[in-house]
């Protein structure tokens, strides 16, 4: 067994910059304006200018950038008298949906494009039945691509539109080759521009959705929009700079920035041209755009990107779920105590408003104690209940079927049928916690190791632990 660790500070930090994003594309643009890359191969011939899509999300529901030609109108590729199209300055790419259908991937590589966003979903009743044809047809053809989601707020809250589209593609890893999920907020194609919201409520939905899929991804959304409907809907909000923008602006120039963004990321700038769909651009070179979909490096000084899991600790810093240690380290081989699991629930919990009683209910733990509001409110929900003789035992460490059970309850003792057979081969069905074991395994938030074991004695550590959370928040996003 390792030995005990100290505890991670209460104090909050954050190591992942929101400044990181601006820094990123404020090089970009410096570098940028100094390219211009033209992608048409001699052979290379504009692709039709598109038709417009249904006014029902039955179909293929609505395109990126597909309600902006009716308020903005257009300057597609197809349509310019220039003898050789030339993309702006910037790495070329393109967005499709299920409207181009079966796309060819390999004659859009041929032509120079590099990256590909792909729509996954649409409000919380619609997916794209090629979303996964093409979006693995893009990474196939050797494209960074990334997943996007066509907003309708007035139909749900952001945070369910946004558990819906991560929950059918809108995910993320830093493996460089995947693009941050990306939010599209443009006119309304049913009625009111700003879908009955007002300014605010506008910007309150989209704070929504922006925080849940960076709660449930690590990475905050992108933002697709125009400076017209931004400063329509949103007052020309200056407080999302925090989420990458991509702009659309159908001209050769792009345009004043919406007031949270001092330049872009993205620009999609025609609605047709050499790649299927509409085409777009990466402010930067392409060793900068897979540094962008690689996202920030590690958050803590003793995790490399090389480590096993490095993307759930860089969520678990990105969310504040772990604050870490002073110093910047998270010492992922140290065992997890009683405590910190308490700290570690309570934030995943979304850190609810609670007031820590004035006096202790456990017997061991003084109310000055760390974590001594977040241990309290995980007895006041049931999660815990100490041991019998009325002690929480904080320093104590956690083992794997405890962690069971505190998951299971923390995800509201859902119904749940434990198997005749365990699913483990050293697990019996009498013992200690095996309901919430099986039911951990159920859902797929543990899938043990690969001799068939769970090993319900040992303790687990923090590197494991911030698996075991990340999975928990995307496979039980309520």
């Amino acid at each position: 067994m390792l030995a005990s660790p100290g505890r991670p500070t209460a104090s909050s930090r954050n190591f992942v910059s929101p400044a990181w994003f601006r820094t990123l594309t404020s090089a970009v643009l410096l570098i940028a304006v100094s390219m211009l890359v033209d992608v048409q191969g001699a052979s290379a011939a504009p692709y039709p200018p598109p038709s417009a899509p249904s006014s029902s999300i039955v179909d293929q529901g609505h395109a990126m950038g597909s309600t902006i030609r009716g308020h903005e109108g257009s300057s597609s590729a197809a349509s310019r008298t220039t003898t050789a199209y030339s993309a702006p300055a910037g790495v070329p790419g393109m967005d499709v949906s299920g409207w181009q259908g079966n796309v060819d991937w390999a004659r859009a590589t041929a032509n120079g494009a590099k990256f590909a966003y792909i729509k996954a979903s649409e409000g919380t009743g619609f997916t794209s039945n090629y979303f996964a044809s093409q979006y693995n047809g893009a990474f196939a053809a050797g494209m960074i691509r990334g997943a996007y989601h066509f907003a309708l707020p007035d139909r749900s809250t952001g945070k369910a539109q946004a558990d819906f589209f991560v929950s059918n593609g809108g995910g993320w890893s830093p493996d460089g080759g995947t693009l941050p999920p990306l939010l599209d907020i443009e006119y309304n194609p049913y009625g009111d521009t700003c879908y009955g919201l007002s300014q605010s409520g506008m910007v309150r939905w989209i704070n929504d959705f922006a925080k849940t899929v960076r709660d449930r991804t690590g990475r905050p959304p992108a933002i697709y929009t125009t400076a017209d409907w931004w400063t329509r809907c949103t007052g020309n909000n200056a407080g999302l700079s925090d989420n990458p923008l991509f702009i659309a602006a159908y001209s050769t120039w792009v345009g004043p920035m919406p007031a949270s963004w001092d330049t872009y990321s993205f620009w999609q700038h025609a609605d047709s041209g050499i790649f299927p769909g509409d085409q777009d651009v990466f402010n930067g070179t392409l060793r900068q755009l897979t540094a962008f979909a690689t996202g920030p490096g590690p958050a803590f000084t003793d995790v490399s990107a090389a480590d096993q899991f490095f993307a759930p600790i860089n969520w678990m810093a990105a969310t504040q779920i772990s604050t870490g240690y002073p110093g910047g380290t998270y010492r992922p081989l140290n065992t997890v105590n009683r405590d910190a699991m308490a700290a570690f629930l309570y934030r995943l919990a979304g850190s609810p408003a609670y007031t820590a009683p004035a006096k202790s209910p456990f017997t061991d733990l003084g109310t000055t104690d760390p974590f001594y509001k977040e241990i309290s409110w995980l007895a006041s929900t049931g999660i815990t209940t100490g041991y019998p003789e009325g002690s929480y035992r904080p320093l104590n460490t956690v083992n794997r079927d405890a962690m069971a059970a505190f998951l299971y309850r923390l995800a509201g003792s859902p119904a749940y049928t434990a198997p005749a057979k365990s699913p483990f081969t050293d697990l019996g069905t009498t013992d200690p916690f095996y309901k919430e074991i099986s039911w951990l395994a159920s859902t797929g938030i543990t899938t043990g190791y690969p001799d068939s074991t769970y090993r319900p004695g040992d303790t687990v550590n923090r590197d494991a632990m911030a698996a075991f959370l990340y999975r928990f928040r995307n496979t039980l996003p309520g």
